[in-house]
């Protein structure tokens, strides 16, 4: 069930939708009154107003004076509700939502419980919105009748707990569980659609999901202004589920969207890598979704590895084999990356969990410099830079320090150390949201 709640300026205008006597109303009969509180029976629209009024007298400086209220429940829950049943939900809503006080971290309150029992209000059932899926609406006195201003301080989330409270008592499905809901299907509609591509493409993938069988989303993409989409979200009839909230591990999300695609595709991937010229991954992304970002800019020069054929490698993974793993052959647990060290960038594969593992610790939505972060961890990951700064350019350790000789060492938890020897040369710079006074 979900419960919506503002406090409005436009009272009479709200008042009139919610009775049926708006011109929009086109089936004012699908309209039918629930109930009143403390009003006379019989008024129409403005004489519900003018009740009102006299309540605010003295309040002249309160601007919104009318609470809208909307309740909907799931339509399977109210099939044979009478007016009665309807009335009782109400009466259940509002005890509910008078309980909610809204506190601060501390546990200490910074708003009071409402009076909405106490005060002026009409409550209407409405049936003629798209689909026929009832709901109430109602508009609430922001002064109850002893002359106390019901507070509005994030009046949304009073309304939101009181929806759910009662919807636990009867045993309904939460707003929380129908997104939830909504939310696994939508992913497995999404996994689908990769599964079925031949071969990766963005466009391609838009397409499949909004002219999927018996589906009706569409995607929405948020573009920078080089035209390369920077983040995606699904709509779902009113509602919009973000990439991030799709899937496991943010697996759909633009930075991962095309490595899920090739743990579908192996074959596919291994026959790109033999026959597709150089490509970089962008630490996120193949050369095929260069129109999904993050995509690093092409470097000035990309230096051949000359260091991977000389006999000297393989002299000095032999001295250094404690942890010697080679990630300069493509494996299908693995992501192609370019790491750039001065300018000059070295072509690897690394494990996708372990690159999935740096966007998670430098999430590029919080995290200002994630990306010279991303390819310090994966120089560090790769030992073609070692802590103290020296450059190896080859698949083993760099020096004799032992900071990579630990044979038992799982690869995730040598990426966290990485990862955490990133943070302490380069520091993290967080991203600012808003003005700042």
């Amino acid at each position: 069930m979900i419960g919506k709640a503002k406090a409005i300026s436009h009272g009479i205008n709200n008042l009139r939708y919610i009775m049926g006597e708006s011109e929009n109303k086109k089936h004012p009969e699908k309209i039918d009154l629930i109930c009143t509180q403390h009003l006379p029976l019989g008024l129409d629209a403005m004489g519900v107003w003018e009740s009102m009024q006299a309540s605010l007298a003295g309040h002249d400086k309160l601007k919104n004076t009318l609470i809208q209220v909307e309740l909907s429940p799931a339509k399977e829950h109210t099939e044979h509700f009478t007016i009665e049943d309807w009335k009782k939900l109400w009466m259940d809503f509002i005890e509910e939502f008078d309980k909610q006080t809204i506190k601060d971290n501390s546990d200490k309150v910074k708003s009071k419980t409402t009076n909405l029992a106490g005060s002026k209000s009409v409550v209407y059932l409405h049936r003629e919105s798209k689909g026929e899926i009832p709901h109430l609406h109602g508009g609430v006195c922001r002064v109850d009748e002893d002359g106390n201003v019901n507070n509005d301080h994030e009046i949304h989330l009073r309304a939101q707990r009181a929806a759910e409270a009662v919807a636990i008592k009867r045993g309904w499905n939460t707003a929380m569980d129908v997104r939830a809901s909504n939310a696994e299907h939508i992913a497995s509609v999404c996994m689908n659609v990769l599964k079925d591509m031949p071969k990766w493409s963005w466009e391609d993938y838009v397409t499949r999901i909004e002219h999927a069988e018996g589906e009706n989303l569409k995607v929405k993409a948020r573009t920078d202004s080089q035209g390369n989409v920077k983040g995606y979200a699904i709509i779902c009839g009113k509602a919009k589920y973000k990439a991030s909230e799709l899937g496991k591990n943010r697996s759909l999300t633009c930075s991962k969207l095309a490595a899920t695609w090739w743990r579908f595709h192996p074959a596919s991937v291994a026959k790109q890598e033999e026959t597709r010229p150089s490509t970089s991954r962008s630490f996120h992304t193949i050369n095929d979704a260069s129109k999904v970002l993050p995509v690093t800019p092409k470097p000035k020069r990309i230096e051949v590895d000359k260091w991977n054929d000389s006999p000297k490698r393989d002299v000095y993974r032999e001295k250094n084999s404690s942890f010697n793993v080679d990630y300069t052959t493509w494996t299908p647990d693995r992501s192609p990356v370019d790491i750039d060290i001065e300018g000059s960038v070295y072509k690897r594969y690394l494990p996708t969990e372990v690159l999935n593992l740096f966007d998670d610790i430098f999430d590029y939505r919080e995290v200002e410099n994630w990306k010279p972060l991303v390819n310090l961890a994966c120089a560090y990951f790769a030992a073609l830079l070692a802590p103290d700064g020296n450059v190896s350019a080859g698949g083993g350790p760099t020096n004799n320090t032992g900071w990579r000789d630990k044979k038992d060492e799982d690869e995730l938890d040598f990426a966290r150390c990485c990862a955490q020897m990133a943070k302490s040369k380069l520091g993290v710079k967080k991203k600012t949201f808003g003005l700042n006074r």
